[in-house]
């Protein structure tokens, strides 16, 4: 299997030897939607062989979750050659859990959260995405345990109620 690395100036994925991989999409002839992987039936519009593979187009590969992240090798490195960015990062306005966080969060990053059953563990994160939501910007509030009808119960008893939060389960 090949090991990849991303080139700092452009983000773009390359093997060991420097040579650029070329990106390929899988795209419904019917409507358009873009999968990422080939597929006998599309996920969007339900039509059967539909979906093709195609070349994308240069310049349009997909932005990386964590922009100017360095993906070398495997190898290990000291902890005191690696280098980092200061990336400015996004308060939750709860107070303890940003400073957990050590000021809030760090775009393109994903935080895992875990305790027992019952700690507050949901309700925190609801309180904090209501909280970001109250500052005019979009938040999604994505549950793979609670139904939404379960989500909207807690936000009624919560208070959390800002039309710039979303939710699904």
């Amino acid at each position: 299997m090949p090991r990849y690395r991303w080139k700092i100036d452009s983000l773009s994925p390359t093997d060991t030897n420097g040579v650029v991989k070329e990106k390929t999409q899988y795209i419904c002839q019917q409507c358009g939607h873009r999968h990422s992987k080939w597929s006998g039936r599309c996920a969007d519009c339900g039509e059967w062989n539909s979906v093709v593979e195609e070349r994308a187009p240069a310049g349009s590969s997909a932005k990386r979750s964590a922009p100017n992240t360095v993906v070398t090798s495997d190898k290990p490195i000291p902890v005191t050659e690696v280098v980092t960015l200061d990336v400015p990062r996004y308060r939750t306005e709860v107070s303890e859990l940003d400073n957990v966080l050590g000021g809030g969060l760090v775009p393109g990053s994903v935080v895992l959260l875990g305790g027992e059953p019952g700690v507050g563990k949901s309700t925190l994160l609801l309180q904090a995405a209501d909280q970001y939501a109250r500052t005019g910007k979009k938040v999604l509030y994505a549950s793979g345990e609670e139904s939404t009808s379960q989500i909207a119960l807690r936000s009624a008893r919560l208070g959390v109620n800002s039309p710039h939060l979303w939710v699904v389960a």
